[in-house]
């Protein structure tokens, strides 16, 4: 099913998915999440904007030594979802202000899924910046097109800024998949990792791990990473 730019998504994205409840995400990439984070292997993991803590339960299972922080703005979900059970430390403050408060924190992963189109444009990039200089790898996931208000008196649930891999362009090295609304942004930061993005982007397509569609059960395609690489003249860059 395509959406063109002239019909509500708003409309055609609650018919599609009666069953998804917020806080949430779409499942399109779940499965390659999954698949990235069990190569990755991190011993240390932050995910921003947890909502019901999927993606804190991928790390679980794919990584299951790592230790997860979560970031949370709020803090009714901590308690609503259980979070303190899925992550081992759980900090309830915007973004931003954690930030820019906790500037020694190291990360081997930040996962940012489903939460920059809740914050501003500018405010979003200025927190992608500074969280490449604290982790190795910076895995963003984003719908587009897709008009949410406040849900269930939550005014941070609204979408406030539009996403896709046009927003990355700042950085160097970074690979991006896009499906349906849902874009799949991963970003080298600046930390050390026995990885390398262009082995991870060719481990990752020769995989053809599969995306689905808004109901986490139908096959779509198979996923497959852009490699964006632009080169510096320093030869010290992260590989």
């Amino acid at each position: 099913v395509e959406v063109g730019h002239h019909q509500p998504f708003t409309t055609f994205w609650l018919n599609s998915v009666e069953q998804f409840k917020m806080p949430g995400s779409f499942p399109c990439f779940d499965h390659a999440t999954q698949q990235l984070l069990e190569w990755l292997a991190p011993a240390t993991a932050l995910d921003i904007g947890p909502g019901s803590g999927k993606y804190g339960r991928l790390l679980a299972k794919a990584a299951t030594t790592c230790r997860r922080t979560a970031l949370e703005i709020e803090a009714r979900y901590v308690t609503q979802f259980g979070l303190e059970q899925v992550y081992d430390e759980v900090v309830v403050e915007d973004a931003w202000t954690w930030c820019r408060r906790c500037v020694d924190r190291r990360f081997d992963l930040v996962v940012a899924g489903d939460c920059l189109e809740h914050m501003p444009k500018s405010e979003g990039l200025d927190l992608l910046n500074a969280l490449v200089y604290r982790s190795a790898w910076v895995l963003v996931v984003a719908p587009e097109f897709v008009v949410q208000d406040a849900a269930d008196g939550v005014a941070s649930e609204a979408h406030i800024s539009v996403w896709s891999e046009r927003d990355f362009h700042w950085h160097d090295r970074w690979a991006w998949d896009n499906c349906r609304t849902l874009s799949w942004v991963l970003l080298r930061g600046y930390q050390p990792s026995t990885h390398t993005l262009e082995g991870l982007v060719q481990r990752f397509n020769a995989a053809r791990l599969p995306v689905h569609d808004f109901d986490g059960q139908t096959v779509v395609r198979p996923a497959y990473l852009r490699m964006q690489d632009y080169p510096r003249e320093v030869s010290y860059r992260q590989a």
